[in-house]
């Protein structure tokens, strides 16, 4: 697919902001839709059912659309049935849509769908599940992506991409990433609790949108494992943020259990990702890091640093 016009909901997201600047560069032309006006987006609150006509509207002349908007509440706040219309609802009424207009759709998921966050190297055909995390926020995405699924049974052409943590410019204030940055940026300790060995693999929101043009540009109706296939530790984040700041220190606190044995979350194997779509994660962590402290959605040559895989 020649990118031309594509629809993308979640526009003034963190992740939509990346995804908008990689489809512009791209070449595509995006109707941006977000619950707010900003950066002349259209506005639809998820939460709020749209007749045909009216994400017609939304939505003029695209070839398809990727939806990665969603409602996520503060720490603390529970609607579950907002959340629920936003998150799952909203997925019903815009797949049914574009099926019905046979507008191809990519669905932003998440690693947080399979059901043991904690297994090594996990497979698109991994035990799907809500393990906990992320409160209800996790359960809708999982509730999504079956209706998704079921929907694409029914002929819809549709794309799932399962990225890790994601991070990059526009990620909250109390966000691990942002947080130990800013500490870092400000020349202040970093201050640390065991266990600190602990994996996450975080990927950069300009991977998973690179990821997202590929899928588009080679009408790829598949789901798949996006990551940076690089699982860092508590320490080894603290440490990075250090050497991109230049300034500021660490400390650990506290003491291991007994029987501690390091844990990975969100290990996935991306092989159908690298096959199905040419694609690999570019972006380290310390460049990522970079990005964020100097408010750049995609990388450039001065702060690109290609990862090696074997």
């Amino acid at each position: 697919m020649v990118l031309k016009r594509i629809g993308l909901t979640g526009a003034t997201g963190m992740l939509g902001r990346h995804l908008r600047a990689a489809l512009e560069a791209a070449g595509a032309n995006v109707a941006a839709v977000s619950r707010s006006d900003a950066d002349g987006a259209a506005v639809w609150d998820l939460a709020e059912w749209r007749e045909s006509a009216a994400l017609d509207a939304l939505f003029p002349g695209v070839q398809a659309v990727v939806h990665a908007g969603a409602l996520v509440l503060p720490s603390g706040k529970v609607d579950e049935a907002r959340m629920f219309d936003a998150n799952v609802r909203a997925c019903l009424n815009l797949g049914q849509w574009a099926m019905s207009r046979n507008i191809p759709l990519v669905y932003i998921s998440g690693a947080i769908v399979y059901a043991d966050p904690c297994a090594s190297l996990q497979k698109e055909s991994a035990e799907l599940g809500w393990s906990g995390l992320g409160g209800f926020y996790g359960f809708s995405k999982l509730l999504a992506e079956d209706v998704l699924m079921r929907l694409r049974q029914q002929g819809l052409k549709l794309a799932v991409l399962r990225p890790t943590s994601i991070y990059g410019q526009g990620i909250t204030a109390e966000k691990m990433v942002r947080r130990y940055l800013s500490v870092a940026a400000a020349g202040d300790v970093i201050e640390l609790v065991q266990p600190v060995e602990d994996r996450v693999d975080i990927v950069h929101a300009a991977d998973v949108s690179s990821a997202t043009v590929a899928a588009l540009e080679r009408e790829c109706w598949d789901t798949l494992n996006v990551s940076s296939g690089k699982p860092i530790t508590v320490r080894e984040l603290a440490v990075a943020c250090l050497a991109v700041a230049g300034r500021g220190s660490v400390s650990i606190g506290g003491t291991l259990p007994a029987n501690y044995r390091p844990a990975t979350k969100y290990s996935l194997d991306i092989t159908r990702a690298r096959d199905r779509l040419g694609w690999q994660p570019q972006i380290d962590v310390r460049t990522g890091l970079t990005m964020l402290l100097s408010g750049q959605y995609l990388p450039t040559p001065s702060t690109f640093q290609p990862i090696n895989h074997p």
